[in-house]
């Protein structure tokens, strides 16, 4: 099986018309994001992931365990694991990877690949967007 699985898109019907324009693509999960949650998302949990304006390089990502879906919401979802990502957010995730990473000082989940992103921090917690 290959590290990263190519998943797609669960986008309600009145947001599809909304963002099918913007040519939205999907969100990969990599083999240790799917193993971390299926650890850590337990009773209908599921992983959060939104992007803010802040950190060091203008966007920061941000992640978060939650039970509660908002109604603009956007799943991806493999193997029984769940990443909710909000419709404004869904626009710097697009193409992107989700990936869970361990090192000696810290471990968390992070947004690699991203194609919508053109610097990043050192920490890689915050991005600059790429522009077109």
């Amino acid at each position: 099986m290959s590290a990263i699985m190519r998943l797609g898109l669960s986008i309600p019907a009145r947001l599809y018309r909304r963002m099918s324009s913007s040519n939205v693509t999907s969100v990969q999960l990599s083999d240790n994001c799917i193993t971390r949650l299926k650890e850590v998302c337990k009773n209908n949990s599921f992983l959060r992931i939104s992007v803010e304006g802040g950190g060091c390089s203008g966007f920061q990502y941000k992640f978060s365990v939650e039970q509660q879906q908002s109604e603009d919401d956007i799943i991806v979802g493999h193997d029984g694991v769940k990443v909710a990502i909000d419709s404004a957010s869904i626009e710097y995730l697009s193409g992107a990877t989700i990936d869970y990473h361990t090192e000696l000082i810290r471990s968390g989940f992070r947004v690699i690949n991203n194609p919508k992103a053109d610097q990043g921090c050192s920490c890689g917690a915050s991005f600059t967007v790429k522009l077109d």
